[in-house]
C-alpha cells in the first residue's frame, strides 16, 4: 500500500496503536516485526491477515491460548554455532531446546484445532518436529541449564568421585579447624575459598603455629589463609576432577552443538512461524481489549469502488488513551455512510466539532484492517482496501527544506496528482486555508474535480462556503456535518450526512464573551447574503435536531404503551386464571358433599329394596336423607360464605370495600355525591345508589414479590412471579451461568417478554462467547445482538424471542 506522506501513520495515530500493540509481544523477533508492518492493499494478504486474528481472537476468548511459552532470540546462538568445532554453552543449547518444544507443542495445538482454526493450521503445518534433538537436548539439561549427572556414563563417574573427595575435604578441615580453633588459632569460624581451594582464616602472629602453605592475606594483614598440610593433596584431586568435568561437559555441548548445526535451518523456520504467532496474539489480544470486530470488506479495484459504511465506529487511538490514563471520557461513534457513486465527502461545521477526528478514524480504520486487527465498530460495518492513502492534515512547513504552510500543502498536492488512481483513498483536512481563501478553495475545489474523474474517494473538512456548494451541485460529491447544539453552543461529535453545517463562530465567539459592539459590526461586514446563508443552515440544522427530540419522544411513549398494554393483557390473563381456580375448586368441593350423599341415598334404597326395611326403617331412612341434604346444602352455603366478605354494620365512606345489595360484586367506593356513588369493580368504574351500597370487610391482600420489571404470570398459587427484562451473569463460571440462562430464558418466554438482555460484562470475552453458543441453539430466539454502546455495548447482549 502507497502512504503519503511518510508520517501518515504518526498522524492519523497508527503509531499509538503500534506502540500499545508492541506491550503484547514476547519476543525480539516479533517486536521488529511489528516495527516493519505496513498496511498491504493485496486482496489475498489482507483477507490472510485478518483470518489468523479472528481465529486467534476465538481461541482467547475461549481460554484457548495457543502454548506459546517464553521466547527467547535465538539468531546469535545459531550463527555461533554455524563453524565447524563450534561449541555453544549450555544456556544458548536451553533456549534452543525450549524453542524447539514450544514449537512442536503449537504444531500440535492448531491441528488438533485445524476445523476451526483452518488458517493457522496450515500456518503449523511448516513447523518441523525435531522430537530426537529436542529429547537429546532435554536428557542432558536441567530446565535450569545445568547438565545432568547422567549426561554421560564418564561424567558420572566423574561427579561421583568430586563428590568423594569434596566429603574427604570437609572431614579433613573439619578436623583441623576444631584443634585451630581450640588453640585459639581461628580468625574466622568457618572455612573459606581462595582460589577455587578450601583455606582456613588464620590470625597472622600464629600462621606458624599450622602447617600448611599461605594463599593469601587479608586488607589489614591481621588474617592469612592457609591451606592446611593434610588438605593439600585433597585440593589437587579435587582441581584434576574439576578439569576433567569441564571438559566432560565441553564434550558434550560439542555433540549437541554438531546437531544443532545440522538441523539450523530448519530451527530458524521454527522461530518464524512462532515469531508470526507472537506478532498475531499481540494484535488479537489488543484487538479483544477494545471489543475490536472485523468488519465485510469490499475492494476499489477495476472500476468497483465499493461502500464505505461504518456502524457505531469509534477512534483506536483515543479509546486506548481513554483506557490508559483510566479516565470516564466517552468516545463519541461515528456512524458514516458512502455509497458507491458518491465519491468526496465534504465535512463543515464548527471548530472543535470533530471533523478532523472522523477523517483521522477512518483513516486510522483503513490502515488497521489492512494490517491484521479487528477495529471498533458494531457488526455490518464495510471498509474498502484501498492501493494508497494520501492525507493532508496538519502543518508540514519545513525551515531545512524551504517550504512554508501554503508551500508544503501544494507539494503534497504534486505528489498526490503524480500517484492518485480509483484504489486511493484521498483525505484532505481544513481545505482552502493557508493562503487567500477564494483562490484557495478554487485551487482546491479543481483538485477535488480531478480526483473525482479519476475515480478516487475522497474525504475533506473545510469551512468555506463555496465547497458546501460545490457539494450541493455535483451529483458525485454529499454535504455532511458534524452536528451542534445551538441550545448550549457545544458540539456533539456526532455526524450529520446529507446537510451542510456551520461553522457556528459568531455564536461561539458571543459564548466567549466578545463584544457585542465586534459581532454587530462582524456580521455587518460579512454581508446580508452571506448572513442569511449561514441562519439558513443553522436553522436548518436546529429544525433537524427538533424532529430528532420529537422522534426520540413519540417512540419512548410508544414503547410505554406498548408495555402498558402487555402489562394489562397479562393481569387480565392472570385474573382469569385465578377465577377459574377458585370456581374449580368450589365445584370439587360441592362434588365431595355430594357424592357422600349419594352414598347414603343408594344404601337406603338397596335397603328398602331387599325389603328389609320396616315402615320404622323407612320413616328413619328419611329421617337420614333430609340430614343429608340439610347437610349438603349447609355446606355450599359455608362455600358461598368463605366467598362473601363480610358485612359491617356502619355507613359505607370513600375509600371503603363495599358490596352491592342486588348482587355479589364488590369493589371500592371512589366517590360520592349526595345520593349517587361512583365504584370501582375490577377495573371498571359502575354509577350506582349509594342506599344499594353495604359495607364490607375488605379483603387483605396477598403479598406480592417485588422485582423491576415490564409484565408477569401467575403460578399455581395466585401470586405474580414477574420476569426481570434483563438477568445479570458476570463473575458466574460458565456451567453456573448457562443454568442460570436456562431457567432464566423459560422464565422469561412464559411471561410473555419479546425482548431481554443478558449482562455478562466484557473481560476476555469467554462468557460472552458461552452465552451466544448456548443462544445460538434455542429455537424460540429470533436473533442476538451486543447492545449498543449505551446500554452496555460488548458487555451486554440483547436476545429478542
Amino acid at each position: 500500500m502507497t502512504i503519503f506522506p511518510e508520517n501518515t501513520t504518526e498522524k492519523t495515530g497508527f503509531e499509538h496503536i503500534r506502540n500499545a500493540t508492541n506491550r503484547h509481544t514476547m519476543s525480539v523477533l516479533a517486536e521488529e516485526w511489528l516495527a516493519d508492518l505496513q498496511p498491504s492493499s493485496d486482496e489475498s494478504q489482507v483477507n490472510f491477515r485478518l483470518g489468523k486474528t479472528r481465529e486467534l481472537m476465538a481461541l482467547i476468548g475461549a481460554g484457548e491460548a495457543p502454548p506459546l511459552g517464553e521466547m527467547m532470540d535465538i539468531r546469535k546462538a545459531l550463527n555461533r554455532a554455524r563453524p565447524q568445532g563450534s561449541i555453544l554453552d549450555t544456556t544458548s543449547v536451553l533456549e534452543v531446546g525450549l524453542l524447539i518444544r514450544a514449537a512442536r507443542r503449537v504444531r500440535q495445538f492448531m491441528l488438533q484445532r485445524d476445523e476451526r482454526c483452518p488458517v493457522w493450521a496450515g500456518i503449523a503445518m511448516n513447523i518441523q518436529v525435531l522430537k530426537h534433538l529436542e529429547d537429546d537436548i532435554f536428557a542432558t539439561l536441567t530446565d535450569a541449564g545445568t547438565v545432568k549427572d547422567d549426561a554421560s556414563s564418564t561424567l558420572l563417574q566423574i561427579r561421583k568421585s568430586l563428590n568423594s573427595r569434596r566429603n574427604d575435604l570437609r572431614s579433613t578441615l573439619a578436623k583441623v579447624l576444631r584443634q585451630a580453633n581450640k588453640d585459639g588459632y581461628l580468625s574466622e569460624q568457618e572455612p573459606t575459598i581462595r582460589g577455587g581451594r578450601m583455606l582456613l582464616a588464620i590470625k597472622a602472629e600464629h600462621k606458624r603455629k599450622v602447617s600448611g602453605f599461605v594463599h593469601d592475606s587479608s586488607a589489614t594483614g591481621q588474617t592469612v589463609y592457609l591451606e592446611p598440610v593434610e588438605a593439600l593433596h585433597i585440593n589437587n584431586d579435587i582441581r584434576q576432577l574439576e578439569s576433567e568435568e569441564y571438559r566432560e561437559i565441553e564434550r558434550i555441548m560439542g555433540v549437541l552443538t554438531a546437531k544443532i548445526r545440522e538441523v539450523s535451518d530448519e530451527i530458524r523456520r521454527n522461530a518464524s512461524v512462532l515469531a508470526e504467532l507472537d506478532l498475531s496474539m499481540a494484535i488479537a489480544r489488543l484487538s479483544l481489549s477494545y471489543d475490536g470486530v472485523i468488519p465485510q470488506l469490499t475492494y476499489v479495484r477495476g472500476g468497483s469502488k465499493g461502500s464505505i459504511h461504518l456502524i457505531e465506529a469509534r477512534n483506536p487511538h483515543l479509546l486506548l488513551k481513554s483506557m490508559e490514563q483510566s479516565t470516564s471520557e466517552t468516545v463519541v461513534p461515528l456512524n458514516l455512510q458512502l455509497d458507491p457513486d458518491e465519491s468526496c465527502l465534504i465535512i463543515t461545521g464548527p471548530n472543535a466539532g470533530g471533523k478532523s477526528v472522523a477523517l483521522k478514524t477512518l483513516g486510522l480504520l483503513t490502515l488497521m484492517v489492512q494490517c491484521g486487527y479487528a477495529v471498533p465498530l458494531r457488526e455490518g460495518s464495510i471498509i474498502p482496501v484501498f492501493d494508497a492513502l494520501y492525507v493532508d492534515m496538519g502543518d508540514e512547513q519545513s525551515i531545512d527544506n524551504d517550504l512554508s504552510t501554503f508551500s508544503s500543502r501544494l507539494a503534497w498536492m504534486r505528489e498526490t496528482l503524480a500517484g492518485a488512481n480509483e484504489g486511493s483513498l484521498v483525505l484532505i483536512d481544513e481545505a482552502g486555508t493557508g493562503t487567500d481563501p477564494e483562490e484557495g478553495v478554487a485551487l482546491y475545489q479543481s483538485l477535488l474535480e480531478e480526483l473525482i474523474s479519476r475515480k478516487c474517494r475522497t474525504i475533506v473538512t473545510t469551512h468555506h462556503g463555496n465547497l458546501k456548494v460545490f457539494a450541493h451541485n455535483h451529483p458525485n460529491t454529499v454535504n455532511a456535518s458534524m452536528e451542534f447544539d445551538q441550545k448550549t453552543l457545544s458540539p456533539t461529535y456526532r455526524f450529520r450526512k446529507g446537510h451542510p453545517g456551520s461553522s457556528y463562530a459568531f455564536e461561539i465567539a458571543q459564548r466567549m464573551g466578545v463584544s457585542d459592539l465586534v459581532l454587530k459590526r462582524s456580521r455587518e461586514l460579512l454581508g446580508d447574503t452571506r448572513n442569511r446563508l449561514e441562519y439558513l443552515i443553522a436553522e436548518l440544522e436546529r429544525m433537524g435536531q427538533e424532529a430528532a427530540s420529537t422522534r426520540n419522544e413519540m417512540e419512548k411513549q410508544l414503547r410505554d404503551a406498548q408495555k402498558l398494554v402487555n402489562d394489562y393483557e397479562q393481569k387480565h390473563e392472570t385474573l382469569t386464571r385465578q377465577r377459574d381456580q377458585i370456581r374449580e375448586k368450589a365445584l370439587l368441593e360441592a362434588k365431595a358433599i355430594m357424592n357422600g350423599a349419594n352414598a347414603r341415598v343408594e344404601d337406603a334404597v338397596r335397603r328398602i329394596m331387599e325389603g328389609k326395611a320396616s315402615k320404622k326403617d323407612i320413616k328413619q331412612i328419611r329421617k337420614e336423607l333430609e340430614d343429608e341434604r340439610k347437610q349438603v346444602d349447609s355446606g355450599l352455603q359455608d362455600i358461598q360464605k368463605e366467598r362473601e366478605p363480610k358485612v359491617l354494620k356502619s355507613p359505607p365512606a370513600v375509600g371503603d370495600t363495599v358490596k352491592l345489595s342486588d348482587g355479589h360484586s364488590t369493589g371500592e367506593l371512589v366517590e360520592l355525591d349526595g345520593k349517587r356513588a361512583i365504584v370501582m369493580v375490577n377495573g371498571l368504574r359502575l354509577k350506582t345508589s349509594y342506599k344499594n351500597l353495604v359495607k364490607v370487610q375488605s379483603t387483605p391482600k396477598k403479598p406480592q414479590k417485588v422485582t423491576v420489571t415490564l409484565v408477569g404470570s401467575s403460578d399455581d398459587d395466585g401470586l405474580i412471579r414477574k420476569a426481570s427484562p434483563s438477568l445479570d451473569i458476570r463473575g458466574k463460571r460458565g456451567e453456573e451461568a448457562i443454568s442460570e440462562l436456562t431457567y432464566y430464558l423459560d422464565k422469561a418466554m412464559s411471561t410473555g417478554l419479546n425482548q431481554v438482555e443478558i449482562i455478562h460484562g466484557k473481560g476476555d470475552g469467554i462468557l460472552r462467547k458461552l452465552v451466544h453458543n448456548y443462544l445460538s441453539t434455542r429455537k424460540e430466539v429470533k436473533e442476538y445482538a451486543l447492545a449498543p454502546w449505551e446500554q452496555g455495548g460488548p458487555g451486554c447482549t440483547l436476545v429478542f424471542f
